[in-house]
């Protein structure tokens, strides 16, 4: 996966980095954090989540493995080294592909690790088993039956890495490494198209108000953001957004997206004093982080009036 996606907003293209829409590297859920609010606008209140993926999230870096290998010894050996190797990592082994499948209708895991040769089935064919069910789960194949066939229909069936057991010291140094690598990449990927689809929500059905700011003034808002401050949407478009605070007090609108620069900006989390046309002032709470936005650097916000929903919690 490249490191920017890109993204039709209108008639522009957006360039999303996941680095900076995935929130903490700590994250470590599947599932963007979430803020709960209920829409007034509708006539049966239904409940919207609204994300904030861009905000930082400090978790729990604990990794479940499922590590699969006929030989309970060979198995005991690997929770061993590995869970020495990482504190965060929990090892579960299981000892044929049937009790793999088993133990994951039940339980959720980070990563599978599994020898090629198995009763009843082989290493080759469990990945194709698990990526039917599983498609994105990372899985290693970790064998010490190594061959240039099985490393290719591996790799087309899908797997994320493929290591010989050998005889080397660091053995276990080295898969320890994959592991974190192949979790790591797979939790980022996740947060990112968590994020990008519920971007494309606030968007669509204006569940927030969204903008975009380049070279210190808004080239994009849509609807929702227009309507919370009172304004048209051609009335902001080019304003700086200083517009939105009291007699355009600059000190009052968050550092961050007074310069919003791409290079300067991770993600941000924060509240401010918000202005309406009409004078009334309101509790913005707002989240943004940097993208790119017709080839140049620009800073993506999502903001809600805070006032209007009361009972916000994660």
């Amino acid at each position: 996966m490249t490191s920017e996606e890109e993204w039709r907003l209108g008639d522009k293209i957006v360039e999303l980095s996941s680095e900076a829409i995935s929130g903490s590297r700590r994250a470590t859920t599947r599932h963007t954090p979430l803020l709960r609010t209920e829409s007034a606008d509708q006539h049966d209140e239904m409940q919207t989540e609204v994300p904030i993926p861009l905000a930082k999230v400090e978790q729990s870096q604990q990794c479940t493995v499922l590590h699969v290998d006929d030989d309970p010894q060979v198995g005991e050996l690997v929770e061993v080294y590995l869970e020495r190797i990482n504190d965060d990592f929990d090892v579960v082994t299981k000892t044929s592909a049937v009790a793999a499948l088993d133990f994951l209708r039940t339980k959720q895991v980070d990563c599978i690790v599994s020898d090629y040769d198995m009763p009843n089935t082989d290493g080759l064919e469990f990945l194709e088993l698990i990526r039917e069910q599983y498609p994105d789960i990372p899985f290693i194949l970790f064998t010490g039956k190594g061959s240039e066939e099985i490393a290719s229909e591996a790799i087309a069936s899908g797997v994320t890495d493929y290591m010989q057991k050998g005889g080397r010291s660091d053995t276990y140094d080295v898969l320890a490494n994959r592991i974190e690598n192949a979790v790591e990449q797979h939790r980022t990927e996740q947060r990112f198209w968590n994020a990008l689809s519920w971007y494309q929500r606030l968007v669509e059905q204006e569940l927030a108000g969204v903008c975009i700011i380049q070279d210190g003034t808004f080239v994009y808002v849509n609807q929702k953001l227009a309507d919370i401050f009172g304004y048209d949407q051609s009335e902001l478009i080019d304003e700086s957004p200083t517009i939105l605070t009291p007699e355009g007090d600059e000190s009052r609108f968050p550092g961050a997206l007074r310069t919003a620069e791409s290079n300067e900006l991770d993600t941000f989390h924060s509240e401010f004093a918000g202005q309406q046309a009409d004078g009334e002032t309101r509790t913005i709470e707002v989240s943004g982080g940097s993208i790119e936005y017709d080839g140049e650097p620009a800073w993506i916000g999502v903001l809600r009036d805070a006032e209007s929903n009361p009972d916000i919690g994660e």
